[in-house]
């Protein structure tokens, strides 16, 4: 996500008092659109597993709670990494700047362009929303059961009050990861429809001949709003636990809080200077702690 943002960004505000590099310079088309698309679909997919992780955690299956470690997640990310730099390579390829129209696409091959509208859609849009969907319906489950269970475990011996703050602390909970799982995925639903929808636009329009300035600036702008759509999922996972989730807002105050009180502690500690006074009695204790020594070996 940093280095999406960075990259896009970046280029972005270096236009606003400069030639844009993306239609000006061909190289950093190329090698723009590679490493947007490699980084933006890394991160798709790497919420994709973090999802089938919850689900398998909260699964009653032993051999699927099995998945949820830290060194299969481990070789997750190196996998979705090493595959997504490689799956995207033709974009280097592809990819030109459209004389006149000012912008960085594929112009010169259809069946190129179509394949990569195609290829983007299914494994950046459709592919990891169906398994989020699917694993946050699956997770919902898997809490209900456990909490029908808990609820069947409860023995009459145990203590109401007990009973009564275990189970409010489970459900809210559970409650709370579920809320922020299905936000965060209706969230990725709305701010990837409008890319998605421009990249299908722009592949079957990319050979038409004799545009409008209005038609023009028409595309430029949804494009524009469409790279804006992508940029904001990365920046709005905090705010939606924030809002969300109580607990978060609660663990983020103590943070803060307690970063507060280390930097004030650190700011308000004084340091004694060193007096004559001060070196006398160390030097007296050191004298009498030596004589001390001396006569229990004597």
């Amino acid at each position: 996500m940093i280095i999406s943002l960075c990259m896009g960004c970046g280029s972005l505000l270096y236009t606003l008092n400069n030639p844009d590099p993306n239609t000006t310079i061909r190289a950093f088309c190329k090698s723009r659109v590679y490493i947007l698309q490699s980084t933006f679909i890394m991160t798709r997919w790497m919420i994709t597993i973090a999802c089938i992780d919850r689900y398998a955690l909260s699964s009653r299956n032993a051999r699927l709670r099995q998945f949820a470690q830290v060194h299969i997640a481990r070789r997750a990310v190196v996998i979705i990494i090493c595959i997504w730099l490689i799956l995207p390579i033709h974009t280097i390829v592809f990819y030109e700047i459209r004389p006149g129209a000012g912008i960085c696409a594929i112009v010169y091959d259809r069946t190129a362009a179509l394949y990569h509208s195609s290829y983007t859609i299914i494994t950046g849009g459709i592919f990891p929303l169906t398994i989020m969907i699917t694993c946050s319906l699956l997770i919902r489950h898997n809490l209900a059961i456990k909490r029908s269970k808990r609820e069947e475990h409860v023995t009459e011996s145990n203590f109401v009050t007990q009973r009564t703050s275990h189970e409010r602390i489970q459900r809210t909970r559970d409650r709370h990861a579920l809320a922020m799982l299905f936000i965060q995925v209706i969230v990725y639903c709305f701010v990837q429809a409008p890319q998605l929808i421009y990249t299908l636009y722009a592949a079957i329009v990319s050979n038409v001949p004799n545009k409008s300035p209005d038609r023009l600036a028409i595309e430029r702008f949804s494009f524009f709003f469409a790279k804006l759509c992508v940029y904001l999922f990365p920046v709005t996972a905090f705010y939606l636990y924030i809002l969300v989730s109580r607990s978060f807002r609660a663990e983020l105050f103590n943070i803060v809080n307690a970063s507060t009180m280390v930097c004030c502690r650190r700011l308000n500690t004084l340091i004694e200077p060193v007096t004559n006074a001060n070196i006398t009695a160390t030097e007296r204790n050191d004298q009498n702690a030596n004589t001390l020594t001396l006569s229990r070996q004597k």
